[in-house]
C-alpha cells in the first residue's frame, strides 16, 4: 500500500509501538477530496440463492450487531423472466437507505455469439449489429427495477470484460459501445469493471472525450492489481468518480478465511479510500468467504467491513492529508457535516499510541468512541477518548482495525456484558417403538439463554454450516445418528455467543427385511432386465404400453407377491430401490397383508436408481404397524417406464444405501418365477389345475407351506414338526389363481396353483 496519501496529515515525531511516545497525527478538516457513496458487498440469487430475512438485516440495517452495508450490487440477468429475483434482497436494502446498482455477465443468448474456445474458457461477444438490443434489455432491467420501487443508482456496461468465461469485450468494441450508444442507457453507467484495473482497457475511454462523457463511475476490480496501480492520475485528471465494485480474499478453503486475512482486507479499504475511490464493494454478502457466513453470522470479513461501513455514511467526504509511514498502520479520516470518522488499521502485533491534532475542527464534538474489531474483539465499544484542545490521545491494539467517531449510533455501549448462550449438555435419545420413521420429536430452548445486562435480540440456529431457523425454540424431529446444533444469540448491544450441543438418536428395534423384486412369481405382463446396475445383477419393469393409471389391475400377470416373515413387532417403513426416469414414468400400486391399495406417486425423477420410502398422495410416508407373524406385500404397476430392484422393510428407522443387505427371498437366481438353490430344488404340484384336493412333492423338506390368494390373502398355512417331503393339501376356494409358498430355513419357493372347480 502507497502510504503517502492518507487522510490524516501526520507530523512525524518519535513513534514507538510500545507505547512511550505517540506519533501527532494532523487532521486537516479543511483539506477535503472525494465523496464516499459507501461500503457494500453483491447478492446474485441466481447462483447460491437469495439472502433470508436475517442476512439482510445484518447486512443492511445499522444497529449493534449489523453490518450497515449502504450498497447493493446485483446481477442484471440475461433472461428477463428471471428479474424478480433480485426485487426481495433489493427491497429492503433500499429500506435501509442502500445505493442499488447492477452488472451484466451476460445478454440474453440471442445476442452473443461464439468467437472462440480458449484456454480458460469460452470467449462469447456482442456482435456490433447487437449493441442497440443490448441497450434495450440494459434499459429493460432499470425499467424494471423502477416499476418495483427499487431504482437503481447506476448500471454496468460489462462485469470484467477482459476476463473469459462470460461475454468479453476487447478494449475497442467497449470504446465502440460507450462512445456511440451508453448514452442511451437510462440510468447513470459504470464502465469498463476491469478484472485488474487493467488500464488498456480503461484509457481509450478516458482519452476518448465522448466516450468520457457517457461515464458517470469508474467502475473497477483488484484482481491482481499491484497496489501502485490503486492510484490512477489519469482518472483524476478526467474528474471521474471511482468505485472498487469487487474484489474476493479467501476463497478457497473455509479454513483460509483468518483474522489475518480479514485484516488485509481492512488494509485495502483503507488503500482504496486513500486512492480517492467513492465506494468498496466486496464480493458475495453470503458466503463462507464472505461477509456473513453460510451460519447466519457475520464473519471477521463482515466485522471489518463494519468498521467502515456502520459509520462512514453516504454523503462523507475523506479528508486529505501527506505522511510518512509508519510500518504497518494506515489511516484514513471522513468527515460530514456533524461528525468525524478516523479508521486506523495495526497489522503489527503490538499495540500503537497515537496522537490526533485536529487543525481547522469546526464541528461540535468533544470526544471520540473507539470501536475495535481484532481475533478476540469484535466490534467493541472500548470507550470514549476525550478532546483537549486541539488533540485526542487514542491507543491500536495489535492486529487490529480502529475506528474513532463522534458519533457512536449504531454501535454497542461501553462495557457491555457477553450474553451467554445455554443449550444444556449434550444427550443421548434412544426410541424403543418408534412411529417406524426411526424419528423423534425433541426440543431446544434458546430462549433458556441470558443477558444480564440487556436482551437478546437474534437468535441463529445453524446445522452443518448452514443457518435454518432464527426463532428462539425449536420444535425437531430427530432422524436416527448424530446431530450437532449451533446456536448464536446477540444481544442489543451486538455481542454474541454461541452454544453447541450434540444429540445422538439410538433405536433399538432390529427388525430389517430385504427382498429382491425379481424373486417372486412375475406375472406376465413383466419383463426381468439383467443389469449390473442393479442388486442381484437384475429389475423388474412391466412392458411398453401396459399401465394401470386408474387403480390397480386385478389381472394375476400384472402382480407381484412377497410373503415375509417378522419376528419382532413394531411400526415399519417400507422402502424400495427404483428408477423414474420422467415425471410420467414414476408410481407403482403397493399394498401390504388386508389394506387398501396405495398409489406410490411421485418418485424422485435422476438419472439412475435410487432408494424412495412408500408415501400416500400427499406425500407422507407410511407406517405399516405388523405383528410378529407372516406378511405379504403386494406390488402393481402403474405407469410403464418405472422400475423396481429391490424392497426393504424396518422398524429401525434407517435409510437404505446401495445394495442394501442380501435379500431373504432368494438366494441365486430365479426361473420362470420358480426360487431356486444351487442344488436345484423343485416342487411338483398335482393334479394342476386342481379343484379341492392336491398333492405336492419336493426333493427337499418342508418346513412350513402357505397359500395366498392374488390380492396377498392367506388362505392355508400349515407348518410341520417333522421331517416330509410330500403332503396332500385341501382347500376350498373359488376359481382363480393362488400362490403356493413352499419355506424352509434357508429360502422360499414359489410357484402357482390354479384353482377350476
Amino acid at each position: 500500500m502507497r502510504k503517502k496519501i492518507s487522510t490524516l496529515f501526520i507530523i512525524l515525531t518519535t513513534f514507538s509501538f510500545n507505547g512511550v511516545n505517540a506519533q501527532d497525527v494532523n487532521i486537516d478538516f479543511s483539506n477535503e477530496q472525494q465523496i464516499i457513496r459507501g461500503f457494500g458487498g453483491i447478492n446474485f440469487p441466481a447462483w447460491i440463492g437469495d439472502l433470508n430475512e436475517d442476512m439482510r438485516e445484518k447486512a443492511f440495517s445499522n444497529n449493534p450487531g449489523e453490518i450497515g452495508l449502504s450498497i447493493l450490487r446485483m446481477q442484471v440477468p440475461p433472461d428477463s423472466t428471471q428479474f424478480n429475483r433480485e426485487i426481495p434482497t433489493a427491497e429492503y436494502a433500499k429500506s435501509q437507505g442502500a445505493t442499488l446498482f447492477a452488472s451484466p455477465w451476460n445478454p440474453p443468448s440471442n445476442l452473443r455469439e461464439l468467437l472462440k474456445e480458449t484456454n480458460n474458457g469460452t470467449d462469447y461477444v456482442i456482435p456490433s449489429e447487437n449493441y442497440p438490443a443490448y441497450v434495450d434489455h440494459l434499459n429493460s432491467f432499470v425499467s424494471y427495477m423502477e416499476t418495483n420501487n427499487v431504482p437503481l443508482y447506476a448500471i454496468s456496461v460489462q462485469n470484467e470484460p477482459d476476463w473469459h468465461g462470460w461475454t468479453t469485450w476487447t478494449a475497442n468494441q467497449m470504446l465502440s459501445f460507450v462512445k456511440n450508444y451508453a448514452q442511451n442507457i437510462n440510468c447513470k453507467v459504470i464502465a469498463p469493471e476491469s478484472l485488474g484495473y487493467v488500464r488498456s482497457t480503461i484509457d481509450p475511454l478516458l482519452n476518448d472525450s465522448i466516450a468520457n462523457s457517457h461515464i458517470d463511475i469508474l467502475g473497477t476490480h483488484l484482481y491482481g492489481t499491484p497496489i501502485n496501480n490503486y492510484y490512477y492520475p489519469l482518472a483524476y485528471e478526467k474528474g471521474k468518480e471511482i468505485w472498487m465494485t469487487e474484489h474476493l480474499w479467501g476463497s478457497e478453503k473455509p479454513e483460509d478465511n483468518t483474522w489475518e486475512l480479514a485484516l488485509d482486507i481492512a488494509e485495502e479499504i483503507n488503500t482504496c479510500m486513500d486512492a480517492q475511490m467513492s465506494a468498496f464493494v466486496y464480493w458475495y454478502i453470503r458466503r463462507f468467504y464472505g461477509l456473513i457466513n453460510d451460519d447466519g453470522n457475520i464473519t471477521d470479513k463482515g466485522y471489518v467491513m463494519s468498521q467502515f461501513s456502520k459509520f462512514i455514511r453516504p454523503g462523507f467526504h475523506r479528508i486529505d492529508t501527506d505522511f510518512k509511514p509508519v510500518s504497518g498502520v494506515t489511516t484514513t479520516a471522513y468527515k460530514s457535516d456533524s461528525s468525524l470518522v478516523v479508521v486506523v488499521v495495526n497489522t503489527n502485533s503490538n499495540s500503537v499510541d497515537l496522537n490526533l491534532v485536529l487543525t481547522n475542527n469546526n464541528l461540535p464534538f468533544e470526544s471520540l468512541t473507539k470501536f475495535t474489531s481484532s481475533e478476540n474483539k469484535k466490534m467493541n465499544n472500548d470507550g470514549t477518548q476525550e478532546l483537549s484542545g486541539e488533540n485526542i490521545a487514542i491507543t491500536v491494539d495489535g492486529k487490529s482495525i480502529s475506528t474513532f467517531t463522534s458519533n457512536p449510533t449504531g454501535g454497542g455501549k461501553y462495557g457491555n456484558e457477553l450474553p451467554i448462550a445455554y443449550l444444556g449438555e449434550n444427550i443421548n435419545i434412544e426410541i424403543f417403538d418408534s412411529l417406524g420413521t426411526g424419528q423423534v420429536e425433541y426440543s431446544l430452548k434458546g430462549s433458556e439463554s441470558t443477558d444480564t445486562d440487556g436482551e437478546i435480540v437474534k437468535y441463529s440456529w445453524a446445522k452443518n454450516g448452514e443457518q435454518f431457523s432464527t426463532q428462539a425454540d425449536l420444535d425437531l424431529v430427530l432422524e436416527i445418528g448424530s446431530h450437532t446444533y449451533v446456536l448464536t444469540i446477540t444481544d442489543n448491544d451486538g455481542a454474541t455467543a454461541t452454544s453447541t450441543i450434540v444429540i445422538d438418536v439410538i433405536n433399538n428395534n432390529s427388525e430389517e427385511v430385504w427382498m429382491e423384486a425379481e424373486c417372486t412369481l412375475v406375472g406376465d405382463n413383466w419383463d426381468i432386465i439383467e443389469d449390473d446396475e442393479t442388486s442381484n445383477q437384475k429389475y423388474l419393469t412391466v412392458k411398453a404400453g401396459i399401465e394401470a393409471v386408474d387403480q390397480a389391475s386385478t389381472d394375476p400377470n400384472a402382480l407381484l407377491t412377497y410373503q415375509f416373515s417378522i419376528t419382532e413387532a413394531g411400526n415399519f417403513k417400507v422402502w424400495a430401490r427404483v428408477l423414474a426416469p420422467s415425471y410420467s414414468d414414476d408410481s407403482f400400486w403397493i399394498k401390504l397383508d388386508d389394506g387398501e391399495w396405495v398409489m406410490w406417486n411421485g418418485l424422485a425423477e435422476n438419472s439412475g436408481w435410487a432408494w424412495n420410502d412408500v408415501n400416500d398422495a400427499d406425500g407422507v410416508p407410511l407406517i405399516y404397524p405388523l405383528e410378529v407373524g407372516e406378511h405379504s406385500l403386494l406390488f402393481c404397476f402403474r405407469e410403464d417406464g418405472a422400475a423396481i430392484d429391490k424392497f426393504y422393510l424396518t422398524n429401525t428407522g434407517q435409510v437404505p444405501s446401495a445394495f442394501g443387505d442380501d435379500a431373504s427371498n432368494c438366494i441365486d437366481n430365479i426361473d420362470n418365477g420358480i426360487n431356486s438353490k444351487l442344488i436345484n430344488q423343485t416342487i411338483t404340484v398335482f393334479p394342476n389345475p386342481v379343484k379341492s384336493n392336491f398333492c405336492i412333492e419336493s426333493n427337499e423338506p418342508i418346513e412350513l407351506l402357505i397359500i395366498t390368494d392374488i390380492n396377498g390373502r392367506q388362505i392355508l398355512k400349515k407348518a410341520y414338526t417333522t421331517v416330509i417331503y410330500s403332503d396332500e393339501i385341501e382347500i376350498k376356494v373359488d376359481d382363480g389363481i393362488y400362490m403356493l409358498q413352499i419355506v424352509n430355513d434357508s429360502h422360499t419357493v414359489v410357484t402357482k396353483v390354479l384353482v377350476e372347480n
